[in-house]
């Protein structure tokens, strides 16, 4: 009987590979929500395990391969990459469940004769073990050691220099803290796990660990939330009675802080150009009530209003987020950065008509790349002489980081 752990990695990575599925999207889907904690753990384990090191994993399997890797199946791929990292980096499963669990579901999934193939592979890797010998990297590129694509490796070498792209490569392999937002007065008692504030943002906790408890089935979902997207909108300072629009607002986690600095004396209005992840977003939102609309923020708004303030948190490249979607940088092109730049003008140029004169203007990606940020930023200004940047002051601690609001002078 195959595992069925293994069965749903093979299915999330399969949809993760062919139907461009988020990870985080396929790890929180509605096949998870039937699956026993224990399971829940493996399924994410692995599936982000062989995103993170698949260029690593290939590396390998190319090696022992008999056909050429590049004419390899997708979905042979990667039965023999989720098969391998197990072997390599998870201590407590018998190499002979693998082995037969991958068998049958290429049986089960894949063309006929296949199976036999990938046995053959998997054999060889459970005798000999490559992993265990230093010798089979010395001779790998660096960007297959960083577990990069050659382009963005190239990239960030030529940027940040070979040594520190190696060490920032390794720090973006390594899962990401958990953060959750809790407010200014969390009642963290009701959680089933242990939390310590974070040292940067104001009402975000981080779950310690190496704790043995186990997150609980709440009837409502915990706002699990990255520090640095709950940072956002603490850049704009103290906000209590603004009036804010949050132009790119979908899934809603911004927008959540953005009611909650503005009091009840204030009003956020919180837009997206997706239907689907609006009513994902009224979902959410439900108690904190912000008026919710439908609008595409790269054209002009709907609004006869300006704003105290306008967040535009763009669609970009998610570069800066590999540690939470490694998929990103195995499907992301680099031709892709300049039409993404053209659409993140287009939104601020669109957006910064409707920020009051005296108000900010908030720019933010979760890209790590100068064409989706300070060139973006810096021919806005050049064509709006009438905003000026200004370095945020809050919140406290904030100098030791980077970053800027735009400011619409009067």
């Amino acid at each position: 009987m195959i595992s069925p752990a293994r069965r749903i990695c093979f299915r999330l990575l399969s949809q993760i590979e062919s139907r461009g599925v988020y990870s985080d999207d396929a790890l929180n889907s509605k096949i998870m929500e039937t699956t026993h904690d224990r399971n829940r753990h493996l399924i994410t384990e692995i599936v982000y395990g062989t995103l993170r090191w698949q260029s690593r994993l290939d590396y390998i399997l190319a090696g022992v391969s008999s056909r050429p890797w590049s004419d390899v199946e997708t979905e042979v791929k990667i039965l023999l990459r989720m098969s391998l990292y197990q072997m390599w980096h998870m201590d407590r499963i018998p190499y002979h469940a693998l082995v037969n669990d991958a068998v049958e579901l290429a049986k089960k999934h894949l063309k006929r004769g296949i199976d036999r193939f990938l046995n053959g592979i998997l054999r060889h890797l459970t005798r000999n073990r490559p992993w265990e010998d230093g010798r089979n990297f010395k001779d790998a590129p660096e960007w297959v050691r960083a577990s990069l694509p050659p382009w963005l490796w190239k990239r960030w070498a030529e940027r940040y220099g070979e040594h520190r792209t190696m060490k920032y490569a390794e720090a973006l392999n390594t899962p990401p803290r958990a953060a959750l937002r809790l407010g200014s007065d969390p009642d963290i008692g009701k959680l089933t796990f242990r939390v310590c504030p974070s040292d940067l943002v104001p009402g975000a906790y981080l779950r310690i660990t190496g704790a043995r408890e186990t997150i609980r089935e709440d009837p409502e979902p915990l706002p699990f939330q990255d520090e640095a997207s709950q940072l956002i909108p603490h850049l704009l300072g103290p906000i209590r009675g603004w009036k804010l629009w949050d132009a790119c607002a979908a899934p809603g986690g911004k927008t959540a802080v953005l009611c909650d600095k503005s009091g009840k004396s204030g009003m956020v209005v919180a837009s997206d150009r997706s239907r689907e992840k609006i009513r994902r977003l009224a979902q959410t939102l439900k108690k904190s009530c912000p008026l919710v609309l439908v609008a595409d923020a790269s054209i002009p708004s709907p609004f006869q209003t300006q704003f105290d303030a306008v967040v535009a948190d763009v669609p970009c490249s998610g570069l800066g987020t590999l540690r939470r979607n490694p998929e990103i940088k195995w499907r992301f092109c680099q031709s892709d950065l300049s039409s993404l730049q053209k659409n993140q003008l287009n939104i601020l140029r669109s957006v910064s008509e409707n920020v009051r004169p005296g108000g900010k203007l908030l720019y933010s990606t979760c890209s790590t790349e100068p064409e989706e940020n300070e060139q973006v930023v810096e021919s806005f200004i050049k064509e709006h002489p009438g905003y000026r940047i200004e370095r945020p002051a809050y919140p406290n601690g904030i100098h030791a980081w980077t970053g800027s609001v735009m400011v619409r002078d009067g």
